[in-house]
């Protein structure tokens, strides 16, 4: 296996990417979480606030980015 160069990242698509992926997957997984604690309302709640910030991240990534 070869090192990745990553040198040519930029630091405010960095922290975009970081900031999007730490949001997406802890609304995710507390939404999991709570499906398991039988807490069916604010679970949904929690996956659709994870998918919503899908979306804003697609969006993000589109306008600024590409």
């Amino acid at each position: 296996m070869d090192v990745v160069n990553v040198t040519g990242v930029e630091p405010g698509f960095f922290i975009t990417m970081a900031l999007f992926v730490l949001f997406i997957l802890a609304m995710l997984g507390l939404g999991i979480l709570r499906l398991f604690q039988q807490m069916i309302r604010s679970g949904i709640a929690f996956i659709v606030v994870g998918l919503i910030g899908i979306i804003a991240f697609i969006i993000v990534l589109n306008i600024w980015y590409i």
